[in-house]
């Protein structure tokens, strides 16, 4: 139940078949449940799409006196797009085309970032702007919330790696619960369930801090604290 609140989808999980086989129907119930109501990961793409820094038109309106005007946000993602393809070594010259299907594409493109993505490229651009900008007071606070996304990840890798020993240790290649396969099942959980990964993956556009796009005046009054 806690991984379908934060995110891992039914259709992503590994031996779908052994999932629930092992519960009553009550506590089948409960699962089915959450797994219909928004998860944490849902919320924090809502959340990212609501961020007023920068938006493109195709982020639609955004009303209050925080928005941003929309052609700002060309104009910074066009210099920073440059900037990211500068800092590209000769054998990462592809990761351009990824960069662009990720921020400015339609939801649908490959890696980390498949077909059922999570995150949408306007949320996505919002995250690596919170992580390229950090150091700003009002980007600390969300900067700590993508953190703990990650953390949240590491920690659930950490349990899973743990059990998947403990397993082997204890019946080697025997069956497991529910008739899985027991330690290959947990291995195999252990690298495909990463609830966050797509926040992970926006480390790959990161340049770095002295070739960071000078904000304006304005934005960094925004982004500073309220006097």
């Amino acid at each position: 139940m806690l991984e379908a609140r934060l995110g891992l989808k039914y259709e992503h999980r590994i031996g779908q078949q052994y999932y629930v086989s092992q519960l009553r129907q009550p506590e089948i119930d409960t699962i089915k449940t959450a797994e219909k109501g928004p998860s944490l990961f849902q919320l924090v793409n809502n959340w990212l799409e609501r961020m007023p820094f920068f938006r493109l038109p195709a982020d639609g309106p955004l009303s209050g006196a925080a928005a941003q005007p929309q052609d700002h946000g060309i104009a910074f993602w066009a210099n920073y797009r440059q900037r990211y393809l500068e800092s590209l070594a000769d054998s990462e010259k592809p990761n351009l085309d990824l960069f662009d299907k990720i921020f400015f594409g339609p939801p649908s493109p490959e890696g980390p970032f498949a077909e059922d993505r999570s995150l949408s490229p306007a949320a996505c651009r919002a995250a690596l702007f919170i992580m390229l900008y950090r150091g700003y007071p009002i980007l600390q606070l969300p900067f700590q919330v993508l953190n703990q996304l990650l953390e949240i990840d590491e920690q659930l890798s950490t349990w899973r790696y743990r059990h998947m020993s403990m397993v082997h240790r204890m019946i080697g290649t025997r069956i497991g619960t529910g008739g899985s396969t027991g330690k290959d099942y947990l291995s195999a959980a252990l690298h495909k369930h990463h609830l966050f990964k797509e926040v992970a993956a926006l480390t790959s556009f990161l340049i770095e801090r002295k070739r960071l796009p000078q904000l304006d005046a304005e934005m960094e009054k925004r982004l500073g604290f309220a006097r």
